[in-house]
């Protein structure tokens, strides 16, 4: 496992590998990190913000598109997730804060794993329920991780899309993810409800 330094990002959100994440960006520190990132093709660490500090585990990013720009430089940029790192000290030296970062890998390769019947079937009934339709294969060869592109699909609360992206072994991943989405199920049934409910006279009752 190798170790660099990696400019940080805290948000309130958890990136994976391979996820597509739109972003708007306002302040200065951020505004030129990001016209670095773009010059040279670099990335940049999205951590999620927790109290007292951030996740000891992130996900380097990289801009794939600047979507807008404004005239007082903000911008609305795209980015993808790429590797998953361990932080293991934080610089606050400078402007933004960065971190010593290890880069972690999966073992066994993700890939080659299939998910259980029983999560997919899970993920389908809840997909449906949330968004009307049944989910789009997954591509294996853009997401790797089965685990990762559900829980990236699926409005997870973030403490279990941080424990998801910590988890080293897809098989893991995937035995923790299942009850995520079984507590889930029950939510979606009531937001379809009460979907059912407004189409039908406008009013809602939970």
């Amino acid at each position: 496992m190798t170790s660099e330094r990696i400019t940080l990002f805290p948000l309130q959100i958890v990136l994976f590998p391979h996820a597509a994440v739109p972003l708007h960006i306002f302040e200065p520190r951020y505004k030129e990190l990001i016209r670095r990132c773009v010059e040279t093709d670099a990335e940049f660490g999205i951590v999620l913000e927790q109290r007292g500090g951030v996740a000891k585990v992130g996900c380097t990013a990289q801009v794939v598109e600047i979507t807008q720009e404004y005239e007082d430089g903000r911008m609305d940029i795209a980015v993808e997730g790429r590797r998953v790192f361990e932080v293991l000290e934080l610089f606050q030296d400078k402007p933004c804060l960065e971190a010593l970062g290890r880069i972690l890998t999966d073992e066994p390769d993700p890939k080659n794993i299939a998910a259980p019947e029983e999560v997919m079937a899970a993920y389908e009934k809840c997909h449906e329920l949330l968004y009307g339709s049944t989910p789009d294969e997954i591509d294996r060869d853009e997401h790797p991780s089965l685990a990762y592109a559900i829980a990236e699909d699926l409005p997870l609360d973030l403490e279990d899309k941080q424990l998801l992206l910590a988890l080293r072994d897809e098989n893991e991943r995937l035995v923790r993810l299942l009850p995520m989405i079984q507590q889930l199920v029950p939510r979606a049934e009531s937001r379809q409800r009460m979907r059912q409910k407004a189409g039908g006279n406008g009013h809602a009752k939970v």
